[in-house]
C-alpha cells in the first residue's frame, strides 16, 4: 500500500509542470497591442513565455523594449505590469485584460487614468 502511494505521488509530481504549463498556454505567444490616446494611436508588441513553470513577459515597440513586472493568469485574468520613463519621471502602468482565443481586451491602468486596450495573438 505504501508503495502504491509513492508510486502515485511520484507520477503527480513528474506531472505538475505539463499541469502548469497547460494553464498558462491561453496567453503564451506574442501579441500585437493597441492603445488609443489624446496623443495618437499607441502600438506595443507583448511577449508572454513560461520559464520552469513561472509566466514572464516582455515588450517591445519601435524605439523601446523591456521585461514585464508582477505577470500572472489565474485562468481568467491576465495582470502584468511595465515601467515607462518620461521626461526624467518613471511610473508603472499596469494592465488587466481577458483572453478568448487570439483576442485580448483589457484595461491598462495609469497614474492618472484607465485607458482600454486590445491585442492580438500574431504567433
Amino acid at each position: 500500500m505504501r508503495q502504491s502511494i509513492l508510486i502515485a505521488a511520484a507520477v503527480a509530481l513528474a506531472l505538475a509542470p505539463a499541469a502548469l504549463a497547460a494553464d498558462n498556454a491561453p496567453v503564451l505567444g506574442k501579441w500585437a497591442s493597441t492603445t488609443e490616446t489624446p496623443q495618437g494611436t499607441f502600438e506595443v508588441v507583448y511577449e508572454f513565455t513560461e520559464v520552469d513553470g513561472e509566466l514572464k513577459g516582455t515588450w517591445s515597440n519601435p524605439r523601446r523594449n523591456g521585461d514585464l513586472k508582477n505577470v500572472s493568469w489565474d485562468g481568467e485574468t491576465l495582470k502584468f505590469g511595465r515601467e515607462l520613463g518620461r521626461g526624467g519621471q518613471t511610473f508603472n502602468l499596469n494592465f488587466e485584460a481577458t483572453v478568448d482565443g487570439d483576442k485580448m481586451t483589457g484595461k491598462m491602468i495609469t497614474p492618472r487614468r484607465e485607458r482600454e486596450f486590445t491585442a492580438t495573438r500574431t504567433s
